[in-house]
């Protein structure tokens, strides 16, 4: 959970102060689709519209990384706890 964290802060800190590095990193996630900076235009406005969904968009496909459930920590120790 703390990686996940740390990660966003990070991400919602370059959303708000290199916002056009962020956009192009975009491009370079769908470069290889065959999509071009072009045709990907509307998706960038409307992801920049939205700076939380660009930030889980940046999460999930820049670093492949998902929200973890809060219940993480629990369902982690439950092995020991059975066993």
């Amino acid at each position: 959970m703390e990686h996940y964290y740390n990660e966003r802060r990070r991400e919602d800190w370059e959303v708000d102060n290199c916002l056009q590095s962020e956009l192009d990193e975009i491009a370079v996630i769908f470069e290889p689709y065959g999509l071009d900076k072009v045709s990907l235009q509307p998706l960038l406005r409307t992801l920049s519209s939205d700076k939380n969904k660009f930030v889980d968009f940046m999460m999930r496909f820049e670093l492949n990384l998902e929200k973890p459930s809060k219940h993480r920590a629990w369902q982690a120790r439950l092995p020991a706890i059975v066993n």
